[in-house]
């Protein structure tokens, strides 16, 4: 039900995109995102973490703003498989999505420009051994954040963009199991920062920069209560193809 969900909503942004004449304020950022994570415990309470892994993130945000209206939609996703962990124990593979749909109002800021958005979010991690998913973690709820570009010289620009969220619904599965293992509260982060270059006659940029991403336990309500402070995050470079002006 949820991948549908997510299905619908990336085709409703790619009609609108589509239908929205180049005159809206609109724009779309498509990334390539190679990362190192880690799920750790501060404290520590489960004797086999922390796990260090990588997975490269493929990304997407757009922003679209019909003609006379005020705000917009904002869309976007991150999503990679997990591989290389470390120790090599219990996983050796796996996948992650993040995304968030809302609404968003865009702000003049002097030369630059600031978008401020506010919607749902939703971490899907799940680690596998053997092609089997054995453990999984799933975070959601209200997320806020903003995206700010900023000219500099030339064709050259800045961008930075953060998402964040707290009190997000949280549970901890071990399939085939289908009673939750542990339920809770979460909060997520997610922040980007990147330097952009308008190329001439051409109807995109290039970016550069660095992303990172991930989710933490901050309450067990119900269950495994040694499922607390767990800690998953993704950082890393990006290289990114954006239509910002």
């Amino acid at each position: 039900m949820r991948r549908s969900l997510i299905a619908l909503a990336v085709v409703a942004v790619l009609v609108m995109a589509a239908s929205v004449p180049a005159s809206a304020q609109s724009w779309f950022q498509f990334r390539f995102n190679p990362a190192n994570a880690n799920w750790k415990q501060t404290p520590p309470i489960w004797g086999d973490l922390p796990y260090t892994f990588n997975t490269t993130m493929l990304g997407g945000t757009a922003f679209i703003r019909p003609p006379g209206y005020g705000v917009g939609l904002r869309f976007n996703i991150d999503s990679g498989s997990l591989g290389s962990w470390s120790p090599l124990t219990s996983y050796d593979g796996g996948t992650w999505r993040y995304y968030d749909i809302g609404l968003g109002l865009p702000l003049a800021l002097g030369r630059g420009s600031m978008l401020l958005f506010a919607g749902y979010g939703n971490h899907s991690w799940k680690a596998s051994f053997g092609g089997t998913v054995i453990s999984t973690q799933d975070a959601g709820g209200i997320v806020f954040g903003a995206d700010l570009m900023l000219p500099l010289s030339g064709a050259w620009y800045a961008t930075a963009s953060t998402t964040f969220g707290s009190g997000l619904k949280y549970t901890y599965d071990n399939p085939p199991s289908t009673t939750p293992r542990a339920e809770g509260t979460a909060s997520t982060s997610v922040y980007s920062l990147a330097l952009g270059y308008q190329m001439p006659n051409r109807p995109f940029n290039v970016e550069l920069g660095w992303r990172s991403g991930g989710f933490n336990v901050t309450a067990i309500t119900s269950g495994d209560t040694g499922a607390s402070n767990q800690d998953v995050r993704w950082s890393g470079w990006f290289l990114g193809l954006s239509t910002r002006r």
